[in-house]
């Protein structure tokens, strides 16, 4: 089943399992150079270079031969990044996490570049498993990957390009409704364990996340709360396809600082338009409505609220986050100070 479930400090996701503390995660996982080397798409003899010539990983020693945990890809996956923005081995092998993560930060920031299958070679095994219809096996390549990365990272380099990719194969006749569906699905679920297991923000606010009437697809919303839920805020997910009435239903309980909607341009649709104006004439005045997607412009064409944005992009989607925090917590300080 593609779940992620907590017991006390004990997550699972698939059938991979991490104990969490107070503040770090304890991996038992040990994968032999060959394993390394596929989860990481580094040669097995860039790996041995580089641990041999500049020290940049200590894998465990047995009898077996080289063992490297869940530090050691994680390390060795954010060298692979700085080595392809340009820096020779040499140069980094001996910063620490933190401060390769730094980097990673700065050139995915600079570039503003999404990967791909292309040149992430750990995304085949799960384009592999949903084109062979393997439920499990996508949800254990989605579990393994969540470990190794940050939840920002996970959303940037493993769902968004792989969601590309799918919604590609899908409209060339690659992939079939039930392989978009078994993606979705999982991801869902990936979305549900960030729920549980991310600290959320008091001060930054709730989202609600869904689509209009007649609108299907929901890879951009799921991403869209993934990143909200990364970045400290509670996120409601609805799923796709909710009326106005529905929505509104919501707000009324949950009292979001924003309702974010997904829409392609081939399902801006009147019905749909109807909801997004029925919204924005009766959601809160403290309540924004975002709308995102390529059928964003066109549904937002005529309607009038303040507090309506349309998002270029998950780019700008991240900024109206940045923002919704920034307000939310100098509230949060003038309620603490007053």
């Amino acid at each position: 089943m593609c779940q992620a479930f907590v017991h006390d400090k004990h997550l699972t996701i698939g059938t991979a399992s991490i104990t969490l503390g107070l503040s770090t995660k304890i991996m038992s996982v040990q994968y032999p150079i060959r394993v390394a080397s596929k989860l990481t798409g580094l040669p097995l003899d860039t790996l041995r270079a580089w641990e041999r010539r500049y020290s940049a990983v200590a894998p465990a020693r047995t009898e077996r031969g080289r063992l490297y945990d869940e530090a050691d890809i994680r390390r060795l996956l954010l060298l692979r990044s700085a080595v392809e923005s340009g820096r020779a081995i040499g140069q980094v092998a001996s910063l620490s996490i933190a401060e390769l993560e730094e980097l990673d930060r700065r050139a995915l920031s600079f570039s503003k570049k999404q990967e791909t299958p292309a040149t992430l070679p750990a995304l085949q095994p799960l384009l592999d498993s949903i084109t062979s219809y393997d439920y499990t096996a996508t949800n254990e390549e989605l579990g393994r990957l969540a470990l190794l990365l940050p939840p920002t990272e996970l959303v940037h380099r493993v769902v968004l390009p792989l969601m590309r990719v799918a919604g590609e194969n899908w409209e060339s006749g690659v992939f079939q409704i039930a392989q978009e569906h078994l993606l979705s699905a999982c991801v869902r679920n990936l979305l549900g364990g960030f729920i549980r297991l991310q600290k959320t923000d008091d001060g930054a606010g709730s989202l609600l996340f869904t689509s209009p009437t007649g609108e299907l697809h929901e890879f951009g919303i799921l991403a869209a709360a993934m990143l909200a839920v990364a970045n400290g805020f509670r996120a409601a997910y609805l799923g796709p396809n909710l009326p106005a009435s529905e929505v509104l239903q919501a707000v009324e309980k949950r009292a979001p600082q924003a309702v974010v909607l997904g829409i392609m341009k081939t399902n801006a649709t009147t019905a749909a338009q109807e909801d997004v104006r029925r919204l924005a004439a009766e959601l809160p005045a403290t309540t924004e409505l975002w709308l995102g997607g390529s059928g964003a412009s066109t549904i937002a064409d005529g309607v009038l609220r303040s507090g309506l944005m349309v998002l270029m992009d998950l780019a700008d989607f991240e900024r109206h986050l940045a923002r919704m925090k920034v307000r939310f917590s100098k509230r949060a300080a003038l309620w603490t100070s007053s």
